[in-house]
């Protein structure tokens, strides 16, 4: 493979680590998307991104190939691995990652060389995926094949941090595996960090979100204190920030693909060396707790009996402006306002209804609603709690919309917006 403008790369996961990629590299290679979910390859031939990073014009001036068929990833040089690793039960669910590692052995020829970028234990592309992929294919990493891992930071709605924009991780199994992924990845990033070693690449991804779950812990921590001292949070961050050296997060529900998952991931990995981590089991337990205490914030600026009482949630994907509704806390705590007779209504105009109603049950208004509607207007994103006035009999409240209002949806713009 030392002419990388010939090879075929076939990419296994077209969500929102797998299309960054297969859009920046079919720039410079032939290559196909592949994902078992067919409705999302159906969609992408119809140049559809269903998540709303890229136009239909982007993709189909990308020229690429989209198949849910394992047999089109016969004949591919490069296998790149971008599929979810989530958490059940507070353990990590490789099963998806297990399955697309016996999917490309299947495919595996001498001289390929298979990239994961999935987030995951220290240990785990060595342990777990490389003896997949020896035992499906009969071959040998290091001999017959190459092994590498990069581990993805696509941060979705944030276009100034897109792949194309940010210093990339590499890793791999040996030094041609090493130098082979920092020449193929050279071409669609600005630098490339060659890692020492895989564990290391691996244990790096998981540094970097689970430092954002501990420190955003500290500031979900004190905003509550604060509320109770009548200090402001927003005015001390101000003030905190003029030091050179203090690193500025803000509090707010921890939601989407990382924060929430890669702890449990290191966790996980340090119980099988008998280690316990109790700043980070403390910070998880803190940041899930959150949704419950700004329930019962909410409660406290409602009068009781709470039947009579409109609240509106601006927002119900994990963080502002993007449609990706993992792990997003806001369903819960509308089920936990309702169950106090609350009327709850949820604005998020970057969620399509039907996708909300699906995933949820959840009917997102579908105009921008008038404040004065309601009693309160809580955001997910912040913590923040304003009054509305509250004037009309909350069952008109839905179809009471002024499409010049000044209500915000989708929350303040702060760090913890960039998760």
């Amino acid at each position: 493979m030392n002419k990388l403008t010939k090879l075929k790369i076939a990419v296994l996961g077209c969500g929102y680590v797998g299309l960054p990629l297969i859009i920046e590299l079919s720039k410079h290679f032939s290559v196909l998307g592949f994902d078992i979910d067919q409705s999302r390859i159906k969609e992408l031939k119809s140049f559809i991104d269903r998540n709303g990073d890229y136009s239909a014009k982007e993709v189909r001036e990308a020229e690429v190939a989209f198949s849910f068929d394992k047999q089109k990833l016969k004949g591919f040089d490069v296998f790149i691995v971008a599929v979810p690793t989530p958490v059940l039960n507070d353990r990590p669910d490789l099963s998806c990652l297990i399955d697309a590692a016996q999917t490309v052995s299947s495919s595996l020829s001498s001289g390929n060389c298979v990239i994961f970028e999935s987030t995951v234990s220290p240990g785990c592309t060595r342990n777990v995926c490389l003896p997949i992929l020896e035992k499906g294919s009969g071959l040998k990493a290091g001999k017959d094949f190459l092994l590498a891992y990069s581990p993805e930071r696509i941060n979705p709605g944030d276009q100034s941090h897109a792949l194309s924009k940010v210093a990339k991780v590499v890793s791999g199994l040996d030094d041609k595996s090493l130098r082979f992924v920092t020449r193929l990845y050279e071409k669609i990033v600005p630098s490339i960090h060659e890692a020492e070693s895989l564990e290391v690449a691996e244990a790096s991804k998981l540094l970097e979100n689970i430092q954002r779950d501990v420190n955003i812990a500290l500031l979900n921590e004190l905003q509550f204190c604060f509320d109770k001292m009548g200090i402001s949070m927003d005015s001390v961050l101000k003030s905190a920030s003029t030091k050179w050296n203090f690193s500025r997060y803000h509090p707010g529900l921890v939601g989407g693909h990382c924060v929430p998952v890669d702890p449990y991931y290191m966790l996980d990995a340090a119980k099988q060396f008998g280690i316990n981590l109790p700043l980070i089991v403390q910070a998880r337990k803190t940041n899930e707790e959150v949704v419950i205490k700004f329930y019962r914030k909410i409660l406290r600026n409602l009068k009781f009996p709470y039947t009579s009482s409109c609240v509106l949630i601006n927002g119900l994907s994990f963080k502002p402006h993007v449609p990706d509704l993992r792990n997003s806390q806001v369903p819960y705590l509308k089920r936990m306002l309702e169950q106090n007779g609350i009327k709850v209504d949820i604005y998020d105009p970057n969620v399509k209804t039907d996708v909300a109603k699906k995933s949820f049950g959840i009917d997102l208004l579908e105009k921008k609603p008038l404040p004065d509607n309601y009693h309160l207007i809580v955001s997910p994103y912040d913590l923040s709690i304003k009054k509305g006035r509250g004037i009309l009999d909350c069952a008109s409240v839905t179809e009471a919309v002024d499409d010049g209002g000044d209500a915000a949806a989708g929350g303040g713009n702060n760090d913890f917006g960039k998760l």
